[in-house]
């Protein structure tokens, strides 16, 4: 099979990483392997499991990201009755079902990446009746702005640091191959998030000349506020997928036709 040269870097972290290079592997498509944050539980765990193990005077519990889910599944086995589980799209409620069974109520917007988010959770939530209480687990930081519409509504809004998240730092030998890349044709880029485009930027920056390769080359997204940010850091061209590994294999082998 002929192998495909032209960068193609993947941003999304943890497990789903993996296996979206080895499916691109299979296309004859190598990657760069450079998940945004590397996801740790927290240095202090106790306040964390004492929140989670006295949830009476929560009534929704807010999971913002496959992240969340997998921490809080560390100290949550079975969720009381009285809570509901929302998150902020379709694969993070399939992580929740996966962690707690298929049979578990999840409120969550329907549809692709791109109408998911906050702002789509938010207005399903006004809907129905807005909790008064709400336990939104995330990382360090996140979803301000749902918890500042929630508070404008008259909830109480909590928010927990689940987890850690580390970002990217490129190793020696990364960035020997940045070096090495610059001087060629500029990358595909793959970011899910909003944070990432930050980090990515941050990461490079022992390369001077690698912000203008990358913003030469091609960013694929899954949410039109992430390619906001990307288009904000300089790249011109922007595409929106979906979090499929198919929608994604597909978007990166139409853009190195294109490319190339």
């Amino acid at each position: 099979m002929r192998r495909i040269h032209q960068p193609v870097i993947l941003m999304r972290p943890g497990a789903a990483n993996v296996r979206l290079a080895q499916a691109l592997e299979l296309e004859g498509i190598s990657a760069w392997q450079w998940p945004a944050f590397r996801i740790t539980l927290p240095e202090d765990q106790e306040p964390v499991s004492e929140r989670l193990s006295h949830l009476e005077d929560f009534d929704m519990v807010v999971l913002a990201s496959p992240a969340a889910v997998a921490a809080v599944a560390h100290w949550v086995r079975e969720w009381p009755p009285h809570i509901t589980l929302a998150t902020v799209g379709e694969g993070t409620a399939r992580a929740i079902r996966a962690a707690w069974g298929d049979d578990i109520p999840v409120l969550y917007p329907r549809g692709e990446a791109e109408n998911s988010g906050s702002e789509a959770l938010f207005a399903l939530m006004k809907k129905g009746k807005i909790p008064s209480r709400v336990l939104i687990a995330r990382g360090q930081t996140g979803r301000e702005w749902l918890s500042e519409q929630l508070n404008a509504l008259g909830a109480d809004v909590e928010k927990l640091a689940a987890y850690a998240r580390v970002p990217l730092e490129l190793q020696p030998e990364q960035i020997d191959q940045l070096k090495k890349a610059v001087a060629g044709p500029s990358p595909i880029v793959y970011v899910t998030s909003s944070d990432a485009v930050a980090t990515l930027l941050h990461a490079i920056r022992p390369v001077p000349e690698a912000r203008d390769w990358f913003v030469r080359g091609v960013a694929i997204t899954i949410h039109p506020r992430c390619a906001e940010r990307l288009k904000e850091a300089g790249f011109s061209h922007v595409d929106i997928t979906g979090t499929d590994d198919s929608r994604v294999i597909q978007s990166v082998k139409a853009n190195l036709a294109r490319l190339g």
